[in-house]
């Protein structure tokens, strides 16, 4: 069948072609509701690409000019290949691949999709991989009642992971970023300290909102070199340093303290762990959202049309106060 594809045909260029789309035996054809641009889609529409050439492992193809891309999204299954096992048509569906997703529809296999849990609305589940990976990471990232939490970077991901670090008992949640209206966000949505990483050292005032202990967890989400190395300094003696963004450059980091202070260094992808374990840990990061715990809807900042992609991307890269930006077939 044709479908209307959202294609990277350079650095800050996007398009919006027809393509065919083939439904094998072992495919599925999904109908998309609504799709989501994220962080590395942001980089690769800069020109920013992992290090290396020819088939990307995470991505599953080659970061060559033009490719079709997206993989936040989701919405109902219309059609399935006859080897297709545990989805049938009308079976609503979360994708969890590089399926390219910015599209009015996709083809996935299974293990690409989970499937949207009872009570959860549809347009939050097209987004339930990020907000699946971020409540995940609050979840496993060892905070512990009366602790105090820092969050470097409160985009879609750090705001989600700071309002679970205080929903598990964190005293006190210092979220750090150089954006004001994330900072006011963040607050308004439960946390207690906000650092304006432009206006003042974000180590220093977390070392003085520590009493010079430093945090307890600290959480890096932002994505570069600097935010690492700031992280390293701000967690205390002992401390736990949690692990978020995809770098994809080769950075330098101060590992003399991770040995000297004996820190836990410590990853909590959702995404990268064995296919059982994703389907097994998936329902329960979002059980939270469903719950009403954590409270996502203030978070998409930004919704537009499919033929209207190229103001997407100029919203997701280039303005500052948006944090997630959805896209509408």
């Amino acid at each position: 069948m044709k479908v209307r594809g959202v294609r990277l045909v350079g650095k800050r260029a996007v398009d919006l072609v027809e393509r065919d789309l083939e439904v094998g035996a072992d495919d599925i054809l999904v109908k998309t509701h609504l799709a989501g641009i994220c962080g590395t889609d942001k980089n690769f529409y800069e020109g920013v690409f992992p290090k290396g050439s020819g088939l990307d492992t995470e991505t599953r193809k080659a970061l060559v000019y033009p490719f079709f891309f997206g993989h936040e999204g989701g919405g109902t299954v219309i059609a399935a290949g006859d080897k297709v096992r545990g989805f049938a048509v009308g079976d609503r569906v979360i994708s969890f691949a590089w399926v390219d997703t910015l599209a009015d529809h996709f083809v996935a296999r299974a293990e690409d999709l989970e499937r949207v849990p009872e009570g959860l609305d549809l347009d939050l589940a097209c987004l339930g991989e990020p907000i699946g990976c971020a409540v995940f990471s609050g979840l496993e990232s060892s905070v512990q009642l009366g602790d105090t939490v820092a969050v470097y970077g409160v985009g879609f991901a750090g705001q989600i992971v700071a309002q679970v670090a205080k929903r598990k008992g964190a005293h006190r949640v210092i979220v750090v970023d150089v954006v004001e209206e994330k900072l006011a966000l963040a607050t308004t949505l439960g946390a207690d300290a906000a650092v304006h990483a432009r206006r003042e050292d974000p180590v220093a005032a977390i070392l003085a909102l520590t009493g010079g202990r430093g945090a307890d967890v600290v959480v890096e989400m932002a994505g570069s070199q600097e935010a690492v190395n700031c992280c390293t300094a701000s967690v205390r003696k002992n401390g736990t340093v949690i692990f978020y963004s995809w770098i994809t450059q080769d950075v330098t980091l101060n590992i003399s303290r991770w040995h000297n202070d004996s820190l836990r260094i410590l990853n909590t992808g959702l995404v990268h762990h064995t296919l059982a374990e994703r389907q097994l840990w998936t329902p329960h990061a979002l059980r939270p959202v469903i719950q009403g715990l954590v409270n996502v809807r203030p978070l998409i900042t930004h919704e537009y049309p499919l033929d209207e992609i190229g103001r997407a991307f100029e919203t997701a890269s280039g303005d500052p106060g948006a944090i997630k930006v959805v896209v509408r077939p």
